[in-house]
């Protein structure tokens, strides 16, 4: 077994494709979570489905940040403050107004 600091290669740091894929496998959880967070009745499984959609957003917001490109940073924005609108509200307007800025976040991430 290897110790830390015998290997030969150095560890691979992430880059910004990394990062981009991240943020669409996240968005991608975060709409899973959303869809069921809708369906569910239970106060008990809806705690639980926002607790993972928090976290899909934190993990979203980390890769953002790390691209530090101005479109994503200002898409990324946008979603935080629907996903906080429909989580106060819970209208239809705010959810289909969340699920189309996430799908725009994800098409930013294959832009480049």
């Amino acid at each position: 077994m290897t110790k830390v600091g015998e290997g030969k290669e150095l560890p691979k740091q992430p880059t910004v494709q990394d990062y981009r894929k991240s943020i669409d496998l996240n968005a991608t959880k975060f709409l899973n979570a959303l869809e069921s967070y809708n369906i569910a009745s239970d106060s008990e499984q809806r705690g639980q489905l926002k607790a993972i959609m928090d976290q899909q957003l934190a993990l979203i917001r980390s890769a953002v940040n790390e691209i530090k490109q101005q479109g994503i940073y200002n898409q990324d924005v946008k979603v935080e403050n629907d996903y906080k609108q429909f989580m106060s509200g819970g209208n239809p307007d705010s959810l289909s107004a969340l699920e189309q800025d996430i799908e725009t976040l994800r098409d930013y991430t294959k832009l480049q």
